[in-house]
C-alpha cells in the first residue's frame, strides 16, 4: 500500500440462495446422504493440535483463510494452534478483523511489546494473541509470526478519537522530526468528516515533501507504517460518513478498504498468510443474501496477488456457551430450527462433542444443495461456492467483547 492508496472498486458476482426460516425443503441432499459422506470425510480432533492431514491440505495454499463465528475462545486457541503447527510451512502473517490503526501496536505485542493500558481495547485482543506471543517467544525474531489488522476505522473500534489515540502513540515513539510537524491538531476526533480529510491530506503532503529526512530518522518501514495509517484513515473517513447516511454503501466502502489491505499484506510478504475474518467477509459467494461482494469472493476469483491459491474454511459451533460478560445466548444445534438435513446437524450428530474438520469435496456439495444453518436461519445453496470446508466446534465458549 503505497503512493496514493484507494480501496479497490467492489465487484458483484451473485449467486441464487434461498434463506428459509426453519425450513428446508429446497435442499435436495438428504440427511442420509450428508451422514455418509460426513463419517467418511470427516476429521474428528480434539484442537490442541491440528492433525497431520489437515494440515498438509491447508500448507499448499498461499493463503488460508478462516470464517470465523466472533468471540469464541476456542476459536482463538485454535488459531494459536494452527499458526504454530504451520510455522515450518512458512506461514508467518495472521492478518485479523481489527483496525489497520492498532495494527502497529497489536504486531508490537506479538513481538514482546505492551499494550498501552490507555486505550480501552488491550483486554480483548490480550485474550486473542496472548498465545501467538508466548509462541514467538519460542523463536529467533526473523521467524516470527506477525499479526496485522486488516480493517477500516470504524466507528465501533473508537473511530477518528481512537485513530488520534494511536496515531499519536505512534509518533511518540519514533524519532522526532525537527524538519515537519507529523502531529494532528488537538481537535481532530471531534472535527467535521471534512475539517478531518483537510487534516489529514496536509499530514500527506507534509510527509511527502519530507520523505528521505523521515525515511533517514525513521527507517523506511515506519515511514511505510506512518503513511499506510493516514491513507487508511482518508478512506476510513469516508466510509465513517457512508455508515451514517446509508449503511449499505457504508458496508461496500468499508468491504473495498479490507480487499485492498488484504492484497497489499499478501503482496508484502515472502511468506504465506492466514487471514481470520468473520465468516461473511470470508464467503467465497454471497450466501447470506447481501448484494456486495465478500473478501472472500474477491480473493478466491479475482485477487491478482493471490492468483486463486487460497482455500476458505467456514466455521461453526454445535453448542456455545456465555462466559460472564459474554453478550448473545446459548446456542445448541440440535435444539435449533435445523432440519434433518441441515449440515451442521448431521456433522454434530455424527462426531457429537468433536471438533470436526470437513472438507467439501464431495459432488454432493457442488451439484446439489445443502441447508446450512446459520444463527437459526437456513440458507440452501451449493455449499461449495460458498467455503472450502467447515470447521465445526463441539463446545465453544463467547468470552467478552471488552
Amino acid at each position: 500500500m503505497r503512493g496514493a492508496w484507494r480501496p479497490t472498486a467492489a465487484l458483484v458476482n451473485a449467486v441464487v440462495v434461498v434463506a428459509l426460516a426453519g425450513c428446508s425443503a429446497a435442499a435436495d441432499v438428504t440427511a442420509e446422504e450428508l451422514s455418509a459422506v460426513v463419517e467418511r470425510d470427516g476429521v474428528a480432533f480434539d484442537s490442541s493440535s491440528v492433525p497431520d492431514g489437515v494440515l498438509r491440505r491447508l500448507s499448499e495454499y498461499k493463503v488460508v483463510l478462516l470464517g470465523e463465528t466472533h468471540h469464541l475462545r476456542e476459536h482463538w486457541a485454535f488459531v494459536a494452534t494452527l499458526m504454530s503447527d504451520l510455522h515450518d510451512d512458512g506461514f508467518r502473517q495472521l492478518l485479523i478483523e481489527a483496525p489497520q490503526m492498532a495494527g502497529w501496536l497489536l504486531d508490537d505485542y506479538v513481538q514482546g511489546g505492551p499494550l498501552f493500558p490507555e486505550w480501552e481495547a488491550p483486554p480483548f485482543y490480550e485474550r486473542r494473541l496472548s498465545a501467538i506471543r508466548a509462541f514467538n517467544e519460542t523463536l529467533a525474531p526473523s521467524e516470527r509470526l506477525h499479526v496485522r489488522g486488516i480493517d477500516a476505522n470504524e466507528e465501533w473500534y473508537g473511530g477518528a478519537s481512537d485513530f488520534q489515540l494511536l496515531f499519536g502513540w505512534l509518533i511518540d515513539r519514533l524519532p522526532p522530526s525537527e524538519e515537519v510537524d507529523v502531529s494532528l491538531g488537538e481537535d481532530y476526533a471531534t472535527a467535521t468528516p471534512a475539517a478531518q480529510i483537510e487534516a489529514i491530506e496536509a499530514l500527506l503532503i507534509s510527509l511527502e515533501a519530507d520523505r528521505s529526512n523521515l525515511v533517514e530518522s525513521w527507517g523506511g518501514d515506519w515511514y511505510d507504517q506512518v503513511v499506510e495509517m493516514a491513507e487508511v484513515e482518508l478512506a476510513s473517513i469516508d466510509v465513517r460518513a457512508q455508515r451514517r447516511e446509508d449503511d449499505n454503501d457504508g458496508a461496500r466502502a468499508r468491504e473495498a478498504v479490507i480487499k485492498q489491505l488484504v492484497d497489499d499484506r499478501v503482496a508484502e510478504c515472502s511468506c504465506s498468510t492466514v487471514i481470520n475474518i468473520g465468516g461473511h467477509h470470508a464467503q467465497k459467494s454471497h450466501l447470506m443474501g447481501t448484494e456486495q461482494e465478500w473478501m472472500g469472493d474477491y480473493l478466491t476469483h479475482k485477487s491478482v496477488v493471490v492468483g486463486g491459491s487460497i482455500i476458505v474454511v467456514g466455521f461453526s459451533s454445535a453448542e456455545t456457551e456465555l462466559e460472564e460478560g459474554a453478550g448473545g445466548t446459548p446456542w445448541d444445534i440440535l435444539e435449533s430450527e435445523s432440519p434433518d438435513n441441515e449440515l451442521l446437524r448431521v456433522v454434530a450428530e455424527t462426531w457429537p462433542g468433536r471438533t470436526v474438520f470437513l472438507p467439501l469435496d464431495d459432488l454432493l456439495f457442488n451439484e446439489r444443495t445443502v441447508a446450512y444453518n446459520s444463527e437459526d436461519v437456513i440458507y440452501v445453496a451449493s455449499l461449495k461456492e460458498q467455503y472450502d470446508a467447515i470447521i465445526q466446534y463441539g463446545l465453544a465458549h463467547r468470552m467478552p467483547e471488552d
